[in-house]
């Protein structure tokens, strides 16, 4: 895949880094002239100095050849500018909007005609704020969010000591709201479960769960043996 990225700060550098790891191909245009000769020592990649927001840098970059534009600069009206730009030079690209203040954000996913400019809007303060509020609501959990679903990805570790180790799927009685998607043996071997599943005496569970839910399963997971024979 060859991705253009707008933008060299933190999030446009870890996102071109991850890329390049996977073997994909990536371009950074960068309007700061330090930064892109900076970057030009710390990526593989193509760095440009240049604005996204004119076609010429846009297509110095080959935007016409790339499968992804990414518009990550913490400056709103630049991405949303660069990514309608983009759109034009390459109907078929996908781009993905940075939004900085989440109520902008909700903007362009309501009205259906900013739609085709933006395949993808997404605001890192918005995903780190709601992190944290869910870490100090619900702390104890490794989580990935689906804010707008209201819902979260939450692993769990199996012990010797677990009471719940080595009981079936269906035994363990959780809430409607929750589904276990995978599980994994203390030697990292992954089975999809149905109900029928037995548990791993040691191991990980993954669980998909509504957020209202997550206490009650946290502590289904949680309970310890010896605090049962304690009872």
């Amino acid at each position: 895949m060859f991705v253009v990225i707008m933008g060299a700060g933190r999030v446009g550098y870890l996102v071109a880094k991850m890329l390049e790891n996977e073997g994909h191909d990536v371009t950074i245009i960068d309007i700061d002239k330090e930064r892109a000769k900076e970057l030009s020592f710390l990526v593989n990649g193509l760095v440009i100095e240049g604005d996204a927001t004119d076609q010429k840098t846009l297509e110095e970059a080959n935007l016409k050849q790339a499968d992804t534009f990414a518009a990550l600069t913490g400056r709103d009206d630049a991405n949303i500018l660069a990514c309608i730009l983009a759109k034009h030079l390459n109907p078929t690209i996908k781009t993905i909007l940075r939004i900085s203040k989440p109520k902008n954000k909700e903007v362009f996913e309501k009205i259906e005609d900013l739609k085709k400019y933006f395949d993808v809007v997404i605001s890192p303060e918005e995903i780190a704020a709601n992190y944290i509020f869910r870490s100090i609501t619900t702390p104890g959990f490794d989580r990935v969010l689906f804010p707008r679903e209201g819902a979260e990805i939450v692993k769990f570790q199996l012990s010797n000591d677990s009471e719940i180790s080595e009981k079936l799927v269906k035994e363990l009685s959780l809430p409607k709201d929750s589904l276990i998607v995978a599980i994994y043996d203390e030697k990292g071997n992954l089975v999809i479960p149905s109900g029928d599943t037995k548990l791993p005496k040691k191991g990980e569970v993954v669980v998909f769960a509504k957020n209202a839910s997550l206490k009650d399963i946290k502590s289904v997971f949680e309970r310890k043996k010896n605090n049962v024979e304690q009872t």
